[in-house]
């Protein structure tokens, strides 16, 4: 009898124990799952740090790299002189300089992008993970939002715009309702606006730029057979030729980059599947292969027609709202 009881009790202990070991297990996982979601975190935050520090950094290059190449033009207007080939020989060294950390933050910067996507999947990865596994509602709801944060919606949609005609049955209230749909589609259409407005904008600044390199450039290789004067130690002045710095004054190859730069194409790709319904299709159509283009005026030329077109249908859609309000407010003094 005592050896049964005995029996009985080791394995009541045991019972026991599995259950701690079990419950300890189960503990370690959930505490495992939602460390990785924070680490990935980290490295995801990080990533963008590094992204938006680079991007004001191309910003302040760009800008400099500008103001050097209206220099040089300057400068190669000038009368010949000592003192004017001294002066154009280091501000082209400089052009070149900045242009070779303009390719330098490009090569940069594309790491970074492909580093910030990398780890926003890590993340995706770690939230679904976490959630397939049973995580409390609570916990659940916060790694929703998270993930809807870090990926929205797939597929951009597209903007309807609602009737705008008055419907001469129509009471007060229903042409209010439909006063009020105008007003918030007009909102997102002058959202939309903005947003190509600015982005005409950066891409005329890429298109000038562009076009003073390759003028600077052009300059440049012209003067490299034009005789320079130098004044050798004994103060004697001699003919010489210039040597062209290695890139010209950045080379086509090293600051092409930043004039094509393909930054934009997803924007102008998601502007014009929005703009769908609401402007005529040969702007879309000239946004769509703008996208595919690494020209920036000819993005530039596609972004400035969609606004003006978006502009032309906020007008319409404002001058019909103001209508329906004031037919609205005829029938509501009868």
């Amino acid at each position: 009898m005592a050896v049964a009881w005995g029996v009985l009790h080791l394995r009541a202990v045991l019972r026991i124990l599995w259950l701690t070991c079990v419950l300890s297990v189960a503990s370690a996982t959930a505490w495992a799952q939602s460390v990785p979601v924070d680490r990935a975190l980290v490295a995801e935050r990080s990533s963008e740090q590094k992204l938006s520090q680079l991007l004001t950094q191309r910003a302040q290059l760009l800008r400099r790299y500008q103001e050097q190449l209206s220099a040089i033009d300057r400068v190669k207007k000038e009368k010949p002189s000592w003192r004017r080939d001294r002066e154009l020989n280091s501000l082209q060294a400089d052009a070149n300089d900045t242009a070779a950390k303009v390719t330098a933050n490009d090569r940069a910067l594309k790491g970074v992008q492909n580093e910030l996507a990398t780890a926003k999947r890590i993340v995706l990865a770690s939230i679904d993970a976490e959630m397939a596994s049973g995580a409390p509602p609570q916990r659940t709801a916060e790694l929703a939002r998270l993930r809807l944060t870090l990926a929205p919606a797939v597929a951009p949609k597209k903007i309807v715009i609602p009737n705008a005609e008055i419907d001469p049955l129509a009471d007060p209230e229903e042409l209010e309702r439909q006063a009020s749909a105008i007003d918030a589609v007009v909102k997102q259409l002058d959202a939309q606006r903005r947003g190509l407005d600015q982005q005409e904008q950066d891409l005329r600044m890429n298109d000038e730029l562009r076009r003073q390199h390759e003028r600077a450039h052009e300059l440049n290789n012209r003067d490299d057979d034009q005789p320079h004067r130098a004044v050798d130690r004994g103060g004697a002045a001699k003919e010489t030729h210039a040597t062209p710095t290695s890139g010209g004054t950045g080379g086509s190859d090293s600051a092409g980059g930043s004039f094509g730069s393909d930054r934009t194409a997803s924007a102008l790709e998601t502007t014009a599947v929005m703009l769908g319904e609401v402007i005529d299709r040969s702007t879309i159509e000239g946004l769509q292969r703008a996208s595919h283009s690494m020209d920036p005026k000819q993005r530039a030329d596609a972004a400035a027609a969609a606004r003006d077109a978006v502009q032309k249908r906020i007008d319409e859609l404002r001058r019909k709202q103001k209508m329906i309000e004031q037919r609205a407010k005829q029938l509501r003094g009868r």
